[in-house]
């Protein structure tokens, strides 16, 4: 027997791998005797007699013990491989589903900044525009305003005349009937010499200047000079009127024209200020926008790298269960080889 403890120890020390088992034995779940204790118990039974049928027992209930954590092992590397699995599975797909809420997001986002920019550039070409349109409303009131100065003054200026003119009809009457002097008909020239350069008549003033030489020449007898006077007063009467009224109707027409013009550029004004209001509210939804996708974005790119980090980590505990579940797999297969070498070497020298 001591022949076959010695044998034992032999192939043990003469394979490699066995020294390693002599000094650390892959554990799974709970410890168990170190494999220089199991020799030890071997010699021992085998050096106080013990038959080769219990040598032989022990081997193979070791060899079970050897296969029955093997069992254990593979329900157990079975188990973490789907656990990895699964957790890989679940890692990748929140990755994904991260990079999709990004890559939707940041789209979002760049479709809120060009929509923002765009809505700015035109609320600044809009306020330009109602600048302008207010200058224009200014200068058209302006414009109408001094229109209306100048009419009145053209119209006050025609009553003016027609009064003098039809004052002075009264005194040529009165005149002629002895009832009015030469003083008061150089009077009467003098407001029609006036008024003929306030109405910028002067072709008048030449003709009341030659009627006046014409009554200085003469002695008595007046009334062809009267009747000329009188008709020239008449006509001048009839043109102011006639003028009074174009140029009534002409403002009217320029009020008219103001009025509609003024319409159209206050209209437009409101439309600007309008689409001002517009404007600024979308710039607010857009800046709103940006605020929510910028939010969502941050949130899935910690997603994305949280559940990355997770994924590696994941991969490495799960090639860290791979390669402890291929180191012990192994160390297995050559203890059962070596225990199946010394069973065969057993038998062989007790036969």
């Amino acid at each position: 027997m001591k022949v076959i403890a010695v044998t034992l120890v032999l192939l043990l020390s003469g394979n490699a791998f066995a020294g390693d088992l002599i000094h650390k034995y892959p554990i799974i779940g709970k410890s168990k005797p170190s494999l220089v204790s199991i020799l030890t118990e071997l010699e021992s039974k085998l050096t106080s007699g013990g038959s080769v049928d219990t040598a032989v027992n022990f081997l193979d209930s070791l060899r079970a013990s050897i296969d029955s954590e093997q069992i254990r092992h593979d329900q157990l590397y079975t188990d973490q491989r789907n656990q990895c699995s699964a957790e890989l599975e679940l890692r990748t797909k929140d990755v994904k589903d991260a990079e999709q809420v990004l890559n939707r997001a940041t789209e979002q986002y760049e479709n809120c900044s060009t929509s923002k920019k765009k809505a700015d550039a035109e609320l600044d070409n809009n306020l330009d525009s109602q600048k302008a349109t207010d200058t224009d409303i200014k200068i058209l009131d302006s414009i109408r305003q001094a229109g209306a100065q100048n009419y009145n003054a053209k119209k006050q200026d025609h009553i003016d005349a027609l009064r003098s003119i039809q004052e002075s009809l009264k005194i040529l009457d009165s005149f002629q009937s002895g009832g009015a002097s030469l003083a008061q008909m150089s009077e009467i020239s003098l407001r029609m010499i006036q008024d003929a350069v306030k109405l910028k008549t002067t072709n008048i003033m030449s003709q009341i200047s030659s009627i006046f030489a014409q009554m200085l020449t003469q002695n008595g007898g007046y009334i062809e000079v009267f009747e000329r006077l009188k008709q020239l007063l008449q006509n001048l009467e009839q043109n102011l009127y006639t003028n009074l009224q174009k140029i009534s109707e002409e403002e009217d027409q320029s009020i008219q024209e103001y009025d509609d013009r003024r319409v159209h550029l206050v209209e437009y004004y409101n439309n600007l200020k309008r689409t001002e209001n517009k404007l600024r509210d979308h710039i607010t939804t857009m800046d709103i926008c940006q605020d929510q996708q910028s939010a969502i974005i941050d949130s899935a790119r910690g997603k994305k790298v949280r559940n990355g980090e997770i994924f590696d980590s994941a991969t490495r505990m799960c090639n860290d269960f791979a390669s402890e579940y291929e180191k012990a797999t192994s160390v297995r297969k050559q203890e059962l080889d070596l225990v199946d070498r010394v069973r065969s070497k057993i038998i062989e020298r007790g036969q």
